[in-house]
């Protein structure tokens, strides 16, 4: 080329002259009617403006090829960026041009024609304006004006997301059947062995993280029921304590009493019975 084509970086289309691409009708395929798609029209008007650029300098060849994709894409059929293979690239070049082409391809095959049509469309004309002042050779500065609108354009073309693979999540692990921690009859103290159930409680909360823990105090019917009621609200204080006190954060404890209506072996009343001296440990999500 013999003038600098920043003409081509602005989008404008260089006048018409006379001279050996005469021939060549650019007006015709620079005013059809070109297809709905908003990639491949927007592809016609780039390669439109490089074969009016090329059709200024006298360049019949290029021009004819730029015209030829231009009314390609106009009709709607597929135009592809040109392959390195088809011009003469010197060897120092051809590494850079074939990580850009790739990366064009990448980002046309990924949506970016869909969601930036026009951007995309001047990343594609723009990489063969490259390719082409690459091949010339003789204006670092013609190579160079592509080569940034390729970038910018190519920058500003946009990919979809790609869709993470939803991961099969393995079931919760059940939650421990609950803890039960025994008393003396008309007491509220912790022995060393049930003390070691109070410990084993805290482990499986640390593994099994739940939302709430219930922790509910009994009593046998030994003794009145309000005696009975009170005393099995101090178990359940007493062995909630020791839970805090261990780590668990009070406020996902919840305490309840219910002195003697809810025997595990019912015996009547006014009746001592272990299995009912008690108090559960029961984790929730």
């Amino acid at each position: 080329m013999k003038q600098l084509k920043f003409i081509v970086l602005a989008g404008l289309a260089a006048a018409l002259v006379s001279g050996c691409a005469s021939s060549i009708d650019t007006a015709s395929v620079a005013g059809m009617q070109t297809t709905r798609d908003a990639f491949k029209s927007a592809l016609h008007k780039e390669y439109v403006s490089l074969a009016k650029a090329e059709q200024a300098e006298d360049d019949a060849d290029d021009t004819k090829y730029f015209i030829k994709k231009a009314r390609d894409a106009g009709l709607g059929l597929d135009v592809l960026p040109q392959q390195l293979n088809e011009r003469k690239i010197p060897a120092h070049a051809s590494g850079q041009l074939a990580k850009a082409r790739m990366a064009l391809v990448n980002k046309l095959w990924n949506g970016g024609s869909d969601l930036t049509p026009g951007p995309a469309a001047r990343a594609q004309a723009m990489f063969d304006c490259w390719i082409q002042e690459q091949e010339e050779g003789d204006k670092v500065e013609h190579i160079r004006a592509c080569r940034q609108a390729f970038q910018a354009a190519l920058f500003d073309t946009k990919v979809r997301k790609k869709k993470m693979a939803k991961k099969k999540m393995a079931p919760p692990a059940p939650m421990p059947a609950p803890f039960v921690v025994y008393f003396g009859s008309d007491s509220a103290d912790i022995t060393g062995g049930e003390m070691t159930k109070i410990k084993q409680a805290y482990a499986d909360y640390r593994l099994r993280k739940p939302g709430k823990i219930i922790v509910a105090g009994h009593a046998d019917s030994a003794g009145s029921k309000k005696y009975n009621m009170r005393l099995s609200r101090y178990r359940a204080a007493e062995v909630s304590n020791r839970l805090m006190e261990l780590g668990v954060p009070r406020k996902i404890l919840k305490w309840s009493r219910y002195g003697e209506i809810a025997p595990v072996v019912d015996r009547g009343d006014n009746k001592h019975e272990g299995k009912n001296r008690r108090v559960t440990i029961t984790f929730l999500r």
